[in-house]
Protein backbone atom coordinates (compact mmCIF):
# COMPACT_ATOMS: atom_id res chain seq x y z
CA UNK A 1 0.00 0.00 0.00
CA UNK A 2 2.69 2.82 -1.15
CA UNK A 3 1.55 6.11 -1.28
CA UNK A 4 -0.03 7.63 -4.33
CA UNK A 5 1.66 10.54 -4.92
CA UNK A 6 5.32 11.53 -5.17
CA UNK A 7 5.26 14.35 -1.76
CA UNK A 8 3.86 11.93 0.75
CA UNK A 9 6.51 9.75 -0.54
CA UNK A 10 8.71 12.02 0.33
CA UNK A 11 7.47 12.88 3.48
CA UNK A 12 7.52 9.18 4.55
CA UNK A 13 11.04 9.09 3.83
CA UNK A 14 12.10 12.21 5.29
CA UNK A 15 9.95 10.93 8.52
CA UNK A 16 11.76 7.80 8.49
CA UNK A 17 15.35 9.88 8.18
CA UNK A 18 14.36 12.16 11.37
CA UNK A 19 13.23 9.06 13.25
CA UNK A 20 16.70 7.08 13.04
CA UNK A 21 18.35 10.29 13.54
CA UNK A 22 17.01 10.72 16.68
CA UNK A 23 17.70 7.06 17.57
CA UNK A 24 21.48 6.92 17.19
CA UNK A 25 21.33 10.71 19.13
CA UNK A 26 19.51 8.55 21.83
CA UNK A 27 22.07 5.34 21.38
CA UNK A 28 24.96 7.68 21.59
CA UNK A 29 23.90 9.64 24.33
CA UNK A 30 22.69 7.17 26.46
CA UNK A 31 24.98 6.87 29.74
CA UNK A 32 24.37 3.25 31.39
CA UNK A 33 25.93 1.07 28.97
CA UNK A 34 27.65 -0.32 31.87
CA UNK A 35 24.18 -1.30 33.87
CA UNK A 36 23.29 -3.35 30.54
CA UNK A 37 26.45 -5.03 30.18
CA UNK A 38 26.61 -5.95 34.02
CA UNK A 39 23.01 -7.49 33.91
CA UNK A 40 23.23 -9.35 30.90
CA UNK A 41 26.49 -10.80 32.27
CA UNK A 42 25.29 -11.75 35.68
CA UNK A 43 21.61 -12.57 34.98
CA UNK A 44 20.99 -16.23 35.88
CA UNK A 45 20.62 -17.62 31.88
CA UNK A 46 16.65 -19.08 32.93
CA UNK A 47 15.57 -15.56 33.62
CA UNK A 48 16.11 -14.59 29.65
CA UNK A 49 12.82 -16.63 29.43
CA UNK A 50 11.31 -13.44 30.82
CA UNK A 51 13.00 -11.40 28.11
CA UNK A 52 12.38 -13.72 25.57
CA UNK A 53 8.44 -13.39 26.65
CA UNK A 54 8.47 -9.91 26.66
CA UNK A 55 9.83 -9.43 23.16
CA UNK A 56 7.18 -12.33 22.03
CA UNK A 57 4.12 -10.36 23.47
CA UNK A 58 5.30 -7.29 21.22
CA UNK A 59 3.61 -8.50 18.26
CA UNK A 60 0.42 -9.61 19.99
CA UNK A 61 0.27 -6.12 21.48
CA UNK A 62 0.66 -4.69 17.85
CA UNK A 63 -1.92 -7.13 16.82
CA UNK A 64 -4.54 -5.99 19.08
CA UNK A 65 -3.90 -2.73 18.10
CA UNK A 66 -4.12 -3.04 14.39
CA UNK A 67 -7.28 -5.41 14.97
CA UNK A 68 -8.70 -1.64 16.73
CA UNK A 69 -7.55 0.51 14.09
CA UNK A 70 -9.46 -1.88 11.14
CA UNK A 71 -12.36 -1.71 13.87
CA UNK A 72 -12.33 2.09 13.97
CA UNK A 73 -11.57 2.63 10.23
CA UNK A 74 -14.21 0.40 8.84
CA UNK A 75 -16.53 2.59 7.95
CA UNK A 76 -14.01 5.10 6.55
CA UNK A 77 -11.45 2.70 4.52
CA UNK A 78 -12.49 -0.85 5.46
CA UNK A 79 -8.82 -2.63 4.99
CA UNK A 80 -6.87 -6.16 5.18
CA UNK A 81 -5.54 -7.10 8.83
CA UNK A 82 -2.16 -6.75 7.08
CA UNK A 83 -3.04 -3.36 5.88
CA UNK A 84 -4.06 -2.36 9.53
CA UNK A 85 -0.52 -3.85 10.73
CA UNK A 86 1.42 -2.13 8.24
CA UNK A 87 -0.35 1.51 8.98
CA UNK A 88 -0.29 0.98 12.73
CA UNK A 89 3.56 -0.04 12.41
CA UNK A 90 4.48 3.31 10.43
CA UNK A 91 2.60 5.08 13.40
CA UNK A 92 5.06 4.18 15.49
CA UNK A 93 7.89 5.80 13.24
CA UNK A 94 6.07 9.21 13.28
CA UNK A 95 4.78 8.87 17.64
CA UNK A 96 9.16 8.21 17.73
CA UNK A 97 9.37 11.89 16.75
CA UNK A 98 6.81 14.17 17.94
CA UNK A 99 5.57 15.10 21.51
CA UNK A 100 3.39 13.64 22.90
CA UNK A 101 3.13 10.71 20.26
CA UNK A 102 1.37 13.25 18.35
CA UNK A 103 2.53 12.30 14.71
CA UNK A 104 1.15 8.71 15.31
CA UNK A 105 -1.94 9.13 13.71
CA UNK A 106 -0.99 11.15 10.81
CA UNK A 107 1.43 8.85 9.78
CA UNK A 108 -0.98 5.75 9.48
CA UNK A 109 -3.09 8.30 7.80
CA UNK A 110 -0.61 8.49 4.75
CA UNK A 111 -0.96 4.98 3.79
CA UNK A 112 -4.42 5.66 3.14
CA UNK A 113 -5.28 4.41 -0.50
CA UNK A 114 -7.72 7.52 -0.61
CA UNK A 115 -5.52 10.46 1.04
CA UNK A 116 -8.47 13.10 1.33
CA UNK A 117 -10.06 10.65 4.12
CA UNK A 118 -7.12 11.49 6.41
CA UNK A 119 -9.24 13.86 8.29
CA UNK A 120 -11.55 11.38 9.12
CA UNK A 121 -9.09 8.49 9.89
CA UNK A 122 -7.58 10.93 12.64
CA UNK A 123 -10.84 11.49 14.02
CA UNK A 124 -11.46 7.58 14.53
CA UNK A 125 -7.75 7.72 15.97
CA UNK A 126 -8.90 9.83 18.38
CA UNK A 127 -11.57 7.55 19.49
CA UNK A 128 -9.15 5.13 19.80
CA UNK A 129 -6.97 7.26 22.15
CA UNK A 130 -10.24 7.95 24.34
CA UNK A 131 -11.11 4.01 24.11
CA UNK A 132 -7.48 3.17 26.06
CA UNK A 133 -8.11 6.76 28.05
CA UNK A 134 -11.41 5.16 29.26
CA UNK A 135 -9.92 1.63 29.93
CA UNK A 136 -6.73 3.13 32.11
CA UNK A 137 -8.92 5.14 34.21
CA UNK A 138 -11.65 2.29 35.74
CA UNK A 139 -8.49 -0.23 36.03
CA UNK A 140 -5.97 2.55 37.45
CA UNK A 141 -8.00 5.07 39.35
CA UNK A 142 -8.99 2.51 41.92
CA UNK A 143 -5.42 1.16 41.68
CA UNK A 144 -4.07 5.26 42.27
CA UNK A 145 -6.30 5.52 45.38
CA UNK A 146 -5.05 1.94 46.79
CA UNK A 147 -1.27 3.25 46.45
CA UNK A 148 -1.99 6.58 47.55
CA UNK A 149 -3.24 5.17 50.89
CA UNK A 150 -0.49 2.12 50.46
CA UNK A 151 -3.01 -0.27 51.90
CA UNK A 152 -4.85 -3.22 50.93
CA UNK A 153 -8.60 -2.83 52.25
CA UNK A 154 -10.43 -1.01 49.11
CA UNK A 155 -11.90 2.34 49.84
CA UNK A 156 -15.13 1.54 47.95
CA UNK A 157 -16.72 5.06 48.32
CA UNK A 158 -13.88 6.64 46.33
CA UNK A 159 -13.70 4.40 43.63
CA UNK A 160 -17.67 4.65 43.18
CA UNK A 161 -17.51 8.58 43.27
CA UNK A 162 -13.92 8.52 40.42
CA UNK A 163 -15.92 5.94 38.33
CA UNK A 164 -19.57 8.04 38.68
CA UNK A 165 -17.66 11.41 37.15
CA UNK A 166 -16.11 8.53 34.35
CA UNK A 167 -19.50 7.91 33.87
CA UNK A 168 -20.92 11.57 33.68
CA UNK A 169 -18.24 12.38 31.26
CA UNK A 170 -18.93 9.53 28.98
CA UNK A 171 -22.48 10.23 28.34
CA UNK A 172 -21.70 14.27 28.52
CA UNK A 173 -18.83 13.70 25.36
CA UNK A 174 -21.14 12.17 22.64
CA UNK A 175 -23.49 15.43 22.53
CA UNK A 176 -20.52 17.40 22.90
CA UNK A 177 -19.19 16.25 19.80
CA UNK A 178 -22.32 15.76 17.59
CA UNK A 179 -22.95 19.88 18.26
CA UNK A 180 -19.87 19.97 16.92
CA UNK A 181 -20.35 17.90 13.91
CA UNK A 182 -23.54 19.82 13.35
CA UNK A 183 -22.06 23.48 13.54
CA UNK A 184 -21.00 24.93 10.23
CA UNK A 185 -17.20 25.06 10.29
CA UNK A 186 -15.09 27.58 7.71
CA UNK A 187 -12.19 24.26 7.68
CA UNK A 188 -14.16 21.56 6.63
CA UNK A 189 -11.25 19.14 7.35
CA UNK A 190 -11.89 19.89 11.27
CA UNK A 191 -15.23 19.51 10.72
CA UNK A 192 -14.81 15.86 8.62
CA UNK A 193 -12.94 14.83 11.97
CA UNK A 194 -15.98 15.66 14.59
CA UNK A 195 -18.25 13.76 11.93
CA UNK A 196 -16.24 10.73 11.73
CA UNK A 197 -16.55 10.69 15.70
CA UNK A 198 -19.78 11.62 15.65
CA UNK A 199 -20.42 8.41 12.98
CA UNK A 200 -19.31 5.90 15.80
CA UNK A 201 -22.25 3.76 17.29
CA UNK A 202 -22.18 1.88 20.32
CA UNK A 203 -21.52 -1.23 19.55
CA UNK A 204 -18.56 0.09 17.49
CA UNK A 205 -17.07 1.58 20.48
CA UNK A 206 -17.96 -1.49 22.54
CA UNK A 207 -15.52 -3.36 20.57
CA UNK A 208 -12.83 -0.96 20.19
CA UNK A 209 -13.04 -0.89 24.36
CA UNK A 210 -12.45 -4.58 23.81
CA UNK A 211 -9.27 -4.23 22.07
CA UNK A 212 -8.17 -1.81 23.73
CA UNK A 213 -8.27 -4.02 27.45
CA UNK A 214 -6.93 -6.84 26.01
CA UNK A 215 -4.03 -4.38 24.55
CA UNK A 216 -3.80 -3.39 28.69
CA UNK A 217 -3.47 -6.83 29.36
CA UNK A 218 -0.22 -7.11 27.29
CA UNK A 219 0.97 -4.06 28.14
CA UNK A 220 0.78 -5.52 32.06
CA UNK A 221 2.07 -8.63 31.56
CA UNK A 222 5.29 -7.56 29.81
CA UNK A 223 6.04 -5.00 32.25
CA UNK A 224 5.97 -8.16 35.08
CA UNK A 225 8.09 -10.77 32.44
CA UNK A 226 10.60 -7.70 31.76
CA UNK A 227 10.22 -6.86 35.66
CA UNK A 228 11.55 -10.19 36.69
CA UNK A 229 14.42 -10.36 34.01
CA UNK A 230 15.98 -7.37 36.14
CA UNK A 231 15.34 -8.99 39.46
CA UNK A 232 12.10 -6.96 40.22
CA UNK A 233 10.19 -9.58 41.77
CA UNK A 234 6.52 -8.09 43.69
CA UNK A 235 3.89 -9.63 44.89
CA UNK A 236 0.69 -10.48 42.61
CA UNK A 237 -1.41 -7.56 44.59
CA UNK A 238 1.95 -5.11 44.69
CA UNK A 239 2.24 -5.79 40.85
CA UNK A 240 -1.71 -5.20 40.38
CA UNK A 241 -1.80 -2.17 41.84
CA UNK A 242 1.70 -0.49 40.68
CA UNK A 243 1.26 -1.18 37.01
CA UNK A 244 -1.97 0.53 36.67
CA UNK A 245 -1.07 3.33 38.60
CA UNK A 246 2.25 3.56 36.77
CA UNK A 247 0.79 3.37 33.71
CA UNK A 248 -2.24 5.96 34.31
CA UNK A 249 -0.22 8.54 35.49
CA UNK A 250 2.46 8.50 31.96
CA UNK A 251 -1.09 8.77 30.51
CA UNK A 252 -1.93 11.56 32.23
CA UNK A 253 1.52 13.39 32.10
CA UNK A 254 2.69 12.19 28.35
CA UNK A 255 6.49 12.51 27.22
CA UNK A 256 8.73 14.78 24.83
CA UNK A 257 10.93 12.56 23.00
CA UNK A 258 13.96 14.49 24.25
CA UNK A 259 12.85 13.34 27.62
CA UNK A 260 10.79 10.03 27.05
CA UNK A 261 13.24 7.64 28.56
CA UNK A 262 14.15 10.20 31.80
CA UNK A 263 9.85 11.12 32.60
CA UNK A 264 8.87 7.17 32.07
CA UNK A 265 12.12 6.15 34.41
CA UNK A 266 11.35 8.81 37.12
CA UNK A 267 7.35 7.63 37.58
CA UNK A 268 8.82 3.93 37.49
CA UNK A 269 10.94 4.73 40.50
CA UNK A 270 8.64 6.56 42.46
CA UNK A 271 5.79 4.18 41.69
CA UNK A 272 7.40 0.86 41.60
CA UNK A 273 10.49 1.99 44.69
CA UNK A 274 7.34 1.99 47.08
CA UNK A 275 7.49 -1.76 46.76
CA UNK A 276 11.05 -2.48 45.90
CA UNK A 277 14.28 -1.55 46.69
CA UNK A 278 16.31 -2.50 43.59
CA UNK A 279 15.57 0.88 41.41
CA UNK A 280 18.30 -0.22 39.33
CA UNK A 281 16.59 -3.43 38.43
CA UNK A 282 13.14 -1.32 37.89
CA UNK A 283 15.06 1.94 35.87
CA UNK A 284 16.64 -0.79 33.28
CA UNK A 285 13.24 -3.02 32.85
CA UNK A 286 11.76 0.69 31.97
CA UNK A 287 14.53 1.12 29.27
CA UNK A 288 14.03 -2.77 27.55
CA UNK A 289 10.52 -2.37 28.05
CA UNK A 290 10.77 1.13 25.53
CA UNK A 291 13.36 -0.29 22.84
CA UNK A 292 10.91 -3.53 22.71
CA UNK A 293 7.46 -1.28 22.80
CA UNK A 294 8.90 1.46 21.20
CA UNK A 295 12.36 1.22 18.78
CA UNK A 296 11.61 -2.28 17.07
CA UNK A 297 8.36 -1.36 16.21
CA UNK A 298 9.50 2.19 14.85
CA UNK A 299 12.26 0.26 12.81
CA UNK A 300 9.77 -2.65 11.27
CA UNK A 301 7.36 0.42 10.54
CA UNK A 302 9.76 1.94 8.55
CA UNK A 303 10.59 -1.50 6.56
CA UNK A 304 7.02 -2.36 6.21
CA UNK A 305 6.03 1.14 5.01
CA UNK A 306 7.75 0.39 1.60
CA UNK A 307 6.04 -2.84 1.09
CA UNK A 308 2.78 -3.05 -0.94
CA UNK A 309 -0.04 -5.81 0.31
CA UNK A 310 -3.05 -6.85 -1.81
CA UNK A 311 -6.41 -5.79 -0.81
CA UNK A 312 -7.35 -9.74 0.41
CA UNK A 313 -9.87 -9.81 2.88
CA UNK A 314 -9.15 -11.56 5.68
CA UNK A 315 -12.29 -11.54 8.33
CA UNK A 316 -12.09 -10.76 12.01
CA UNK A 317 -14.87 -9.96 13.58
Amino acid sequence: MKSNTPYLRIFNILLTIVAYGYLVYRLVSFTNYDLFIHHFQTVNWRDYIYLVIGIILMPLNIFFESVKWRELLKKVEPMTLIQAHQQVYFGFVGAFVTPYRAGDYPARATLLKNKSLWPSAIGMGLVGTLAMLIVQLIIGVPCMILFSNNQVDIPFIRIIIALIVLVILMIVLPWIIHRLSKRKWTNQKLRQVFISIASMRLTQFMKVLLWSASRYFIWGLQTITILAFCGVVLSPLEYIIAIPTYYLALAFFPTLPIADIAIRGSWAMIIFGVFTSNIVGVALAVTIVWVINTVLPMIIGSIVSRLDFPNTKIAIN
